[in-house]
């Protein structure tokens, strides 16, 4: 694994881009695949119960997908063996013990964007009771750093004209010219990007919010909306077939802050009417009491008999691209 990562080290040295900052110090482009975590941790220990904890929380299921798949691809090495091969990593989990107990997060410390989280503990058992309470926290921040990621690979590319979304819906967002528009008209808009054996996808709509405390009963009846939407945009390929939520699981939700604006996520399950296709889908209920309207921005994949979560990831890094147009509205 050494020599791989060495590999690796000296593959970005010679071909990345680098800025220096205030000190001088050079810091590369991290590297490392989407949702891929690195697990710094004494060998005993992984093999014992405090490395069951660590499985535990970083290697659990992501809610909510048709097959199981774990929240971040793990690889551990000890601490002996962690050195400059592999400071460009992105994402990088440092379990010791010590007398500074607690948590710390270091943001870029040798590469962008790059999240280094260490925890400190006096024992195995102080150790495992700060990843109990604190592995929420550290999943959050290390997927806000994919999330960082993949949004400055958007601004690389050329984007989606979004002109006409402003006008009608009231927000932006930055979608990447690789997703086509597939329908524009009546205040509904539908991106598609194809592969070679499925599609991603992006709905952009709004519906009617007269006061706040509307946000929570649209959040209640997401499935009905979306399935109303699906029958009348959302056709299947085959006749009296269109897109509709998943029956027999409910919609995940929680609220989340979007670039300011408290909104709602659902995490949920879609399926087709009359069909056996379907997968997953991510939104999120954007409130716009200035315009006493909501959006609903939703991202669902279909991709049959393949892994899903890495695709999910960047849909969700697209939608926390929408900002209202007003601001405060």
């Amino acid at each position: 694994m050494k020599t791989l990562f060495r590999f690796i080290w000296m593959l970005a040295a010679s071909a990345v881009l680098f800025s220096c900052g205030r000190t001088g110090k050079v810091k590369f482009d991290s590297t490392g695949k989407i949702n891929q975590l690195l697990i710094v941790m004494d060998d005993r220990d992984w093999k014992g119960a405090l490395g069951d904890t660590v499985r535990k929380h970083f290697a659990a299921d992501v809610m909510v997908l048709p097959q199981r798949e774990p929240i971040f691809s793990i690889n551990q090495i000890p601490p002996e063996v962690y050195d400059e091969n592999f400071f460009i990593l992105r994402n990088i989990l440092m379990i010791k013990r010590g007398e500074n107990r607690g948590v710390r997060f270091k943001k870029d410390p040798y590469a962008q964007p790059q999240l280094v989280v260490e925890v400190e503990g006096k024992n195995l058992a102080d150790i495992s009771a700060i990843l109990h309470k604190e592995a929420p926290r550290i999943i959050d921040s290390f997927k806000m750093n994919e999330i960082r990621l993949l949004q400055s690979r958007f601004k690389k590319k050329d984007l989606v004209d979004v002109s006409q979304i402003e006008k009608e819906l009231g927000i932006t967002i930055e979608i990447p010219n690789t997703f086509q528009k597939i329908v524009a008209k009546d205040g509904f808009f539908w991106y598609r990007e194809d592969m070679p054996l499925g599609s991603k996808n992006i709905l952009l709509y709004s519906v009617p919010m007269e006061k706040p405390e509307d946000l929570e009963r649209i959040a209640a009846r997401l499935p009905q909306i979306r399935d109303s939407i699906g029958k009348k945009y959302i056709p299947g390929p085959l006749p009296h077939t269109w897109m509709v939520t998943e029956k027999t699981f409910g919609p995940v939700q929680k609220k989340v802050n979007l670039n300011g604006v408290t909104a709602i996520e659902s995490r949920g399950l879609w399926e087709m009417e009359n069909d056996y296709m379907g997968g997953p889908y991510l939104s999120y209920i954007i409130p716009l009491p200035r315009r006493k309207r909501a959006v609903i921005a939703e991202g669902f994949i279909y991709l049959p008999s393949d892994e899903k979560r890495n695709l999910l990831t960047e849909l969700e890094a697209i939608l926390r691209t929408i900002r209202p147009v007003d601001q405060g509205a």
